[in-house]
């Protein structure tokens, strides 16, 4: 069965990083949208001949109701530069008013209904989008949450105010890591390193990754030597097309 599509317009294109920009968009037809946090929508973009299908993380910052779901009228999603990257200049490029079609939303990186103590959210660059659309369902949750940031350096960061407002509550700790600078409120290092230093345990954890492939299968790879089993481990990589 086919996914149902949307048209969508373009509301805002705004730079949030050197190499990141934010996209707001309101729904046309229909005018509304559901989705269960953590899924992601698939652009479809003209081009030449040939359509581009890309896909990604649904970023809304939202509250869904008691089933899990959100009900909303714009979609906002995070995109990092691709050097000559076709779809790339399409929404670098794109301006205020422009249409596109997406389809969706899909994705099971999402929070289920059954979860152990705690819960690590790992993510990378844009692989940090699925977990601020989750941010609202958090607190209420009786379970503990990690939420780990992975970028280079502090420049490299966004939703900062959300994450770190989501870390006041009792249950959240948010840890930013930086691979390539120093900072004082911040872990020095990947996030393999900081994950490793709270000890995940296959008796208590689930652990979520999104983001860098390489990223994903190195803390796969660790977790697996922990005894984790993959339906403790839910993971989403991020390939970006070259083209």
């Amino acid at each position: 069965m086919p996914l149902p599509s949307y048209q969508i317009q373009l509301v805002s294109n705004e730079q949030i990083c050197p190499n990141t920009r934010k996209f707001r968009f309101s729904f046309v037809e229909p005018a509304e949208f559901t989705y269960r946090p953590g899924q992601f929508v698939s652009f479809l973009l003209p081009y030449d001949e040939k359509p581009l299908k890309r896909s990604y993380s649904i970023a809304n910052l939202e509250t869904p109701n008691d089933d899990g779901l959100v009900t909303t009228n714009y979609l906002e999603i995070v995109i990092s530069y691709v050097e000559n990257g076709r779809a790339t200049k399409i929404f670098f490029d794109a301006k205020e008013g422009q249409k596109f079609e997406i389809s969706g939303p899909v994705g099971m990186l999402i929070l289920g209904s059954e979860m152990p103590e705690r819960v690590f959210l790992i993510g990378t660059g844009t692989g940090m989008a699925p977990y601020r659309s989750m941010l609202n369902q958090l607190p209420s949750l009786p379970h503990k949450f990690h939420i780990l940031f992975g970028a280079q350096k502090d420049s490299d960061l966004f939703y900062q105010d959300d994450f770190q407002g989501a870390n006041t509550a009792n249950n959240i700790e948010y840890h930013a890591c930086l691979s390539r600078e120093v900072k004082d409120d911040c872990h020095h290092g990947y996030v393999q390193s900081k994950l490793e230093s709270l000890e995940p345990n296959p008796e208590t954890d689930l652990v979520y990754l999104c983001g860098n492939p390489n990223m994903v299968d190195d803390v796969f790879a660790m977790l697996k030597e922990l005894d984790f089993a993959v339906k403790q481990v839910k993971r989403e990589k991020y390939v970006f097309s070259k083209f």
